[in-house]
């Protein structure tokens, strides 16, 4: 189990590299955010980051379809977020996976993915692989980071543009406002987050825990 492995629980805490990131960090992918949630607690804390494509786009992922009964055929994120995967939905189900995007995850979007990687890596304290950073600059650290992910990126398949006068929007429309709505909002929660996702390297600087370099550059800061 994770907890037998020192991944969960006090055994995780012994180990630290550079920003205080865990030497086996844990990210769970998985659609199904209230059953994993139930991993974490006051004492093994978690944050949820996500992507977010727009819902025409939902066929370049077949295995979404999956994740749901077979009667659940439209509004795939509003029924995961909201745990109604079956049946009617209506403004609470839509109100739920609001909240859920606002309050509780890291908002990230196709057209955005670069800019959202990258802004996840600084405030969880992602580092290369096997290391703790170059520990040269932040700079030189965020540009090695950003050319790995524009290679990554190259061939990911990019987003798909629709005439929202044509009849087939409008039908799609219909069909799935409740997701687009969401999808909406998960881009608005982006721009937001500007103000209030906050590098790790600042947040442990604040907190006067940060390596004793970081905390010289604060105080001269400060100056």
């Amino acid at each position: 189990s994770l907890v037998s492995q020192g991944r969960v629980g006090p055994e995780s805490l012994k180990e630290k590299l550079y920003n205080g990131q865990r030497k086996q960090p844990i990210v769970i992918t998985s659609p199904h955010i209230r059953e994993v949630a139930e991993l974490f607690t006051q004492e093994n804390l978690g944050r949820m980051f996500s992507f977010y494509r727009h819902p025409i786009d939902y066929d370049l992922h077949p295995n979404l379809k999956t994740k749901l009964p077979p009667d659940a055929v439209n509004n795939f994120m509003t029924r995961l977020l909201s745990g109604v995967h079956s049946g009617e939905l209506g403004f609470k189900e839509l109100g739920i996976g609001k909240q859920v995007i606002r309050q509780t995850t890291l908002s990230g979007t196709r057209d955005l993915m670069p800019e959202s990687i990258l802004r996840f890596g600084q405030y969880f304290g992602w580092v290369p692989v096997g290391g703790e950073g170059t520990k040269l600059s932040e700079e030189t650290d965020n540009a090695i980071a950003k050319s790995c992910i524009d290679d990554i990126l190259q061939s990911y398949p990019g987003e798909r543009y629709a005439d929202h006068n044509s009849p087939e929007w409008l039908a799609f429309y219909k069909a799935n406002k409740y997701d687009c709505q969401l999808y909406e909002l998960a881009r608005s929660t982006w721009r937001a987050q500007i103000q209030t996702i906050i590098p790790l390297s600042m947040q442990k600087r604040r907190a006067g825990e940060g390596d004793d370099d970081e905390k010289n550059d604060e105080e001269g800061e400060e100056e």
